[in-house]
């Protein structure tokens, strides 16, 4: 549910998009995950009438968290962590020794990264940080909006690659994620992850500001390369 004063953002972040035709060329999109190794979520058929199975279920299930981001040009690095994460955290292991070198290498010319409104990314030192490297980065994203940043899409595609590949031990599920980052995440699938934008952020001005995440997925055409959308 989005509340009423960020659907007035999230419809005028639109509009603004919308007009001036954004094509998200130099657009990183960062996000935050948790992987569960095991969710308990289990599927149980039995016979009418039969005595029901009970399973055991871990008490304490195995949880790693990602950070990662992607972007016309490929993805940044992925990292994956256990601990909890801190403004300091952000800055040194996700800035410094991820984002900023990524854009060094692949975002020499222009760039503007995508955060959501997280403390920890919008603390007073992370702020420091990013203008003291010349990051530039997108300051009237809209609360809310995770239908809005297409790396959501890609932690689903990780989830059900995972569930398939069945880990067992948090060494095989830290190293199915990363085989995932390494061998899924082309830039072919980056760029088709973003493309999703062109529908999301049309159909959300004219649904009136709810949340294209409501709506069924029969509502959205078929891949689009631009904005089409009167309003």
């Amino acid at each position: 549910m989005v509340r009423d004063a960020n659907k007035v953002k999230r419809v005028a972040f639109d509009k603004e998009n919308i007009a001036n035709n954004e094509n998200f060329d130099n657009n990183i999109f960062s996000d935050e995950f948790s992987v569960q190794l095991h969710d308990n979520k289990i599927v149980i058929y039995r016979v009418r009438d039969s005595v029901a199975q009970v399973l055991p279920k871990s008490n304490h299930p195995l949880k790693v968290n990602v950070v990662a981001g992607i972007s016309r040009r490929g993805t940044t690095s992925i990292l994956v962590f256990e601990n909890i994460m801190t403004s300091a955290f952000y800055i040194n292991s996700i800035l410094v020794s991820g984002l900023i070198p990524f854009i060094n290498r692949v975002y020499p010319d222009t760039h503007r990264f995508q955060k959501d409104n997280d403390p920890k990314h919008t603390s007073s030192a992370t702020k420091d940080l990013m203008k003291q490297h010349s990051i530039n980065w997108w300051d009237n994203w809209p609360a809310e909006s995770p239908d809005f940043n297409p790396i959501e899409m890609v932690w689903s595609m990780m989830k059900s690659r995972l569930s398939k590949k069945e880990p067992r031990t948090k060494e095989d599920l830290i190293n199915g994620i990363k085989l995932f980052w390494r061998e899924d995440m082309t830039i072919t699938v980056c760029n088709n992850f973003i493309d999703h934008i062109f529908k999301v952020m049309p159909i959300a001005v004219v649904i009136g500001r709810r949340a294209t995440g409501d709506l069924p997925k029969k509502i959205f055409p078929e891949r689009s390369s631009g904005f089409h959308a009167v309003f």
